[in-house]
């Protein structure tokens, strides 16, 4: 089933302006986090800045320059829990996943896998989306999805 149409825009909100711009993940440490974002993933680094004793930077996807993702790296970063599976994390409250739009989940997984990445769950469909959804963390336990339109529609 394809996605509906956009509800119409309300220019006239007083939050009319907002716009997304980037996602932060706070980590323990910043050469481990730009070597997991750089290095395995790909990723570009846009900026990076001293924030008192954390280190900051903004990455961006290999293809893309208007979704940054800000790593928060240093001393005084806590684990968080680790679930076996996306279902198992629906029972938290908070941050659950960012989505990454792809082309293939399956080519995506691949090369994943190949990388050493933690593959969270194996492809699912759900129809009343059109999406081909797969789940994947970074070695600190953030999951993020990737999601592939199975029937054209454009992405959301």
């Amino acid at each position: 089933m394809p996605l509906p149409a956009d509800p119409p825009q309300d220019t006239s909100s007083p939050f009319a302006s907002m716009r997304g711009h980037h996602t932060g993940i706070r980590y323990p440490d910043f050469e481990k986090a730009r070597a997991f974002w750089v290095d395995t993933m790909g990723w570009r680094v846009l900026q990076t800045w001293p924030y008192g004793e954390l280190t900051l930077a903004y990455v961006m996807p290999p293809a893309q320059d208007d979704f940054h993702l800000e790593i928060l790296a240093g001393p005084g970063a806590t684990g968080q829990p680790e679930f076996a599976d996306v279902d198992a994390s629906l029972t938290v409250t908070g941050y659950n996943h960012v989505c990454l739009s792809v082309d293939s989940v399956d080519d995506t997984l691949a090369e994943l896998r190949r990388r050493g990445v933690d593959i969270v769950n194996a492809p699912f469909e759900i129809d009343d989306i059109s999406a081909r959804l797969a789940f994947f963390r970074d070695p600190w336990g953030n999951m993020f999805e990737l999601s592939e339109h199975i029937d054209g529609s454009p992405t959301h």
